[in-house]
């Protein structure tokens, strides 16, 4: 039979079970999750300087948490909530009721973050989580990184170079109240006004010549701003001399002078290379030998069974894995929640993560770096003993302490080299593969490292009877971080290093509110 009546459900009567919602949701449990996570006591006096109606600060918490969680732009998240049903059972909003628009979401977030701190809600979801039964692998955690694209606009030397011009034009502009084009006109410089300057470049590129002629007047223009700026003789604020500063940077960080004064592309990439005029922060990078980075890492550090991030921190793509290392076990420990071991990658195992962690109360684990050197013994094969100050080769020979060297890995306190005795050497059965300097009739030597006592601690547990079992688990984290991955941290959403960590915070936030969701509807419904 044709049904003939149309069903609509209404907006005052949205019940999950009807909706479907599925027992693990995050839009089934938020609204309740809401008041155990802030009350309005946090957020007193957000709205004391505003003539206009306040919104509930509890709904736009739950708005940013939504945000974060499913990676939606501001208008989005206005219009789920105008239409979602699942969205506006979260947030408890029947009826008619209507949602805060876009700017009440942004002063918002501006406000959370000036009064709060960007790890605002990060902190107050490790607080609720900590509060239950769902958090009992808090002594051995896993760490790791993962890319974070930058939002900013990467490009090419030339382009580089005139959207710095541009930016400086711009901002000047901007501070007198003047048109860009025509400030841009009176200096001469409207060709940098334009989306892109090789495009309007009438040269053959193929001509290296004419390459270096165009690179060379982008210089000298560049060059000649900051007298421009001056002339102008009135008092800038500081965005100018910011914007002069980048400019400077840009303009000679890829660039090697000619006998003759012009300039060309130099060979190489610089270390620390600005990449974006918009973004510039942002770096190039490697994850590994194969892997280039564009922007930012994202540092993680997590448990292993439950699967919750306990510490997350943004750097350029430019900073090695292992520096964060002690910023995350230091947001861990704020929250209660600091390990007593800390498991990664042969990345993290250099001497100063292996001394600031252990100073930081924390002993970190990790997997001894492989050798390149096929022709020699390497230096871990050997048995050294710091406070003995001795060192003894895998044949039984041991050598004294001869002397006070400078560091190879560039500490400034000199170190013990140990050199064996050159007959030993000679009689040894090894020595032809001990090293090139035993095998052309030379004694072996060892210099030791500035945190050789460090090291000799990795060594001696990546001995231990259970070490492997126990670095196996470090592939934990590799879920940890595609869950993150999968929620928005591939992609920076904003510009500036600051605001990619607001985002990582909140994604954070995001993540574990919904990871305790998903354990505790697990625990209710008991054994499958």
């Amino acid at each position: 039979m044709l049904r003939t009546t149309f069903y609509q459900l209404s907006m005052a009567e949205v019940d999950p079970d009807v909706l479907r919602l599925p027992a693990d949701s995050f839009e089934r449990h938020l609204r309740d999750l809401l008041p155990r996570l802030v009350s309005t006591d946090d957020f007193h006096g957000f709205y004391a300087d505003s003539g206009t109606g306040s919104c509930c600060p509890l709904v736009l918490t739950g708005m940013l948490l939504l945000q974060f969680r499913y990676n939606l732009p501001d208008l989005e998240v206005i219009r789920r909530c105008r239409c979602d049903l699942a969205w506006r059972y979260a947030l408890g909003l029947v009826g008619g009721d209507a949602p805060p628009g876009v700017t009440s979401l942004r002063r918002f977030r501006a406000k959370v973050r000036a009064r709060l701190g960007d790890d605002f809600l990060h902190r107050k979801v490790l607080d609720l989580v900590a509060g239950t039964e769902h958090l009992p692998d808090v002594s051995r955690q896993v760490v790791d990184s993962t890319n974070t694209d930058c939002r900013g606009a990467v490009i090419d030397t030339f382009n580089l170079v005139a959207t710095g011009i541009g930016n400086v034009v711009r901002t000047v502009a901007r501070c007198l109240g003047r048109d860009p084009a025509s400030l841009a006109a009176d200096w001469k410089l409207g060709a940098y006004m334009a989306r892109s300057v090789k495009g309007g470049a009438r040269i053959d590129w193929s001509d290296e010549q004419a390459r270096n002629a165009l690179l060379t007047q982008e210089i000298e223009d560049a060059k000649r701003l900051p007298a421009l700026v001056a002339s102008l003789g009135v008092r800038l604020p500081d965005a100018v001399d910011e914007a002069l500063v980048l400019l400077s940077t840009v303009a000679m960080q890829d660039v090697e002078e000619l006998p003759d004064g012009t300039y060309k592309i130099a060979g190489g990439t610089a270390r620390g290379r600005v990449i974006s005029v918009t973004d510039p922060e942002a770096r190039h990078g490697r994850k590994s030998a194969s892997k280039t980075i564009t922007g930012f890492k994202t540092h993680v550090l997590g448990t292993i069974e439950s699967q919750f991030v306990t510490g997350i921190a943004i750097t350029d793509a430019g900073t090695h894995d292992a520096v964060p290392t002690v910023k995350l076990i230091e947001q861990a420990d704020g929250a209660g929640l600091k390990p007593k071991e800390a498991l990664g990658d042969a990345a993290y195992g250099t001497g100063a993560n292996l001394r600031g962690c252990k100073e930081a109360g924390v002993d970190m684990r990790t997997k001894l770096p492989t050798t390149s050197c096929k022709t020699a013994i390497p230096k871990r094969d050997f048995k050294i003993d710091v406070d003995a100050g001795t060192v003894t080769c895998p044949e039984g020979h041991v050598a004294p302490h001869v002397g006070m060297v400078k560091a190879p890995d560039g500490g400034d306190e000199p170190v013990a080299r140990h050199r064996f005795d050159k007959a030993t050497c000679q009689s040894c059965p090894l020595k032809a593969k001990c090293s090139t300097g035993t095998a052309r009739g030379e004694a072996r030597t060892i210099v030791l490292s500035t945190y050789e006592r460090e090291h000799q601690e990795a060594i001696a547990f990546n001995r231990e009877a259970g070490a492997a079992e126990v670095l196996r688990s470090r592939s934990a984290v590799e879920r940890l971080i595609s869950h993150l991955v999968r929620m928005g941290m591939r992609h920076a959403r904003f510009f500036g290093m600051h605001m990619v960590q607001y985002q990582a915070f909140m994604t954070s936030a995001a993540y574990n509110l919904q990871r305790l969701i998903t354990i505790s509807a697990r625990a209710a419904a008991g054994p499958s």
